[in-house]
């Protein structure tokens, strides 16, 4: 005999399941063992992950909890069925902090060993002067565009190149460490590294808190800045680096203050300069004036033969000084115009753009091929492209050009 089938909505499926849990008197007052795993405040609500082995449940408590992530508690609650989301969560009634959970001690051990080492010690310090910076995080996420923004509005003569890698995931730390000694090896006129990524929960921000990026930062040549997560985070990967930036882009303002600064202590004496020469210039020029003058006055006591011989010699003394005072104007020129070009914001300014691919700049055709992705550089900003083909000039193209 063919059993007869049930016809039912979504709606009234979810309203049966959510019956079923409400009879249920053993998902009703249960006190549930487990350790913080995430944890997020949206207004009076807590949303909070136990977790317990490979196993998670999701909670939510309606009053204020003061419990830090990695913590082991007792939570008393009840398991409900939302119908209409359709999602199984625990309402958490009362919490209890009864110790440390695994996860929490276990990255408390490993902090202490790679303390004891002096992996958080004797980082390379940040270059007076930094002219391009290497950013190894995910090409998707907000994080590359908030620091491109901050480098175009504060100093665009920096160079800042990716190195995209995955953030979080399974094998995401082992492709950060590989990304930091790969920069080491072939970036060469790199000055810092930046790793980047944006908030999120415990979960998302673990591979930043594993030996292996701890122990691959630490052994950087290159000083690195953290940007991990938040203000609020804290991972081994800050211990680590030379300096921690609360977000990617305080990072990027950190980079840019020292060239900045640089610049405008440099137009400052470039200007004092200038006011100094004329103020100089004016003072001589004053005693110039009365000397002549008194001279003058002399000459008009003496006779018509010496008074020649005086105008003779303060025609020649005032060739010489015509010729001194041209002299230096003609260097102070020089000196302007050398300064000038030392600008690096001049050459791009004109028309010119730089091209860099995979974190090198491109000095000819030989390191391009078809499909590349290279980063363009203007006076105002970047952009990437792709190139469709390569054409390279002859010896002759090139002469004619």
């Amino acid at each position: 005999m063919q059993r007869k089938q049930r016809k039912l909505t979504v709606s009234q499926l979810n309203a049966y399941i959510s019956g079923v849990f409400e009879d249920e008197f053993v998902l009703h007052d249960v006190i549930v063992r487990g350790e913080i795993f995430e944890l997020k405040v949206m207004g009076a609500r807590t949303f909070f992950t136990l977790r317990e082995g490979d196993c998670t449940l999701n909670c939510v408590t309606f009053s204020a909890v003061n419990v830090d992530i990695g913590a082991e508690v007792d939570v008393t609650g009840t398991v409900t069925f939302y119908a209409k989301s359709g999602r199984v969560s625990f309402v958490a009634e009362y919490l209890t902090v009864t110790g440390e959970g695994v996860l929490l001690a276990e990255l408390k051990k490993l902090k202490e060993a790679l303390g004891k080492e002096g992996l958080f010690a004797n980082r390379p310090p940040l270059p007076q002067f930094i002219r391009k910076a290497v950013v190894i995080t995910s090409e998707h996420g907000a994080v590359l565009h908030d620091i491109l923004s901050v480098c175009n509005k504060e100093y665009p003569a920096i160079d800042i190149c990716l190195c995209d890698v995955r953030v979080q995931g399974s094998d995401s730390a082992d492709t950060i460490a590989e990304a930091i000694r790969d920069v080491n090896e072939h970036c060469k006129d790199a000055d810092v590294i930046i790793i980047a990524r944006g908030g999120g929960s415990a979960s998302d921000l673990q591979s930043y808190n594993t030996e292996t990026v701890a122990r691959a930062v630490a052994g950087s040549k290159l000083p690195v800045i953290s940007a991990v997560g938040h203000e609020t985070d804290y991972t081994l990967c800050d211990l680590c680096a030379t300096a921690r930036a609360g977000t990617p882009s305080i990072a990027a303002s950190m980079i840019c203050a020292p060239a900045a600064m640089m610049t405008t202590r440099l137009f400052t004496a470039a200007h004092t300069l200038e006011a100094d020469i004329l103020r100089l210039y004016d003072v001589k020029r004053q005693q110039v004036i009365y000397n002549a003058m008194r001279v003058i006055s002399l000459c008009e006591r003496l006779s018509e033969r010496r008074a020649a011989y005086v105008h003779k010699l303060i025609s020649g003394v005032a060739a010489r000084t015509d010729s001194l005072l041209s002299s230096a104007s003609e260097r102070f020129a020089a000196a302007c115009a050398a300064l000038e070009k030392l600008n690096p914001l001049k050459v791009l300014s004109q028309g010119y753009a730089k091209v860099s691919c995979k974190g090198g700049e491109l000095t000819g055709m030989s390191a391009l091929k078809a499909g590349d992705i290279v980063t363009v550089t203007m006076h105002d900003g970047k952009f990437n492209a792709e190139v469709m083909n390569c054409e390279v000039m002859t010896h002759a193209e090139r002469k004619e050009r």
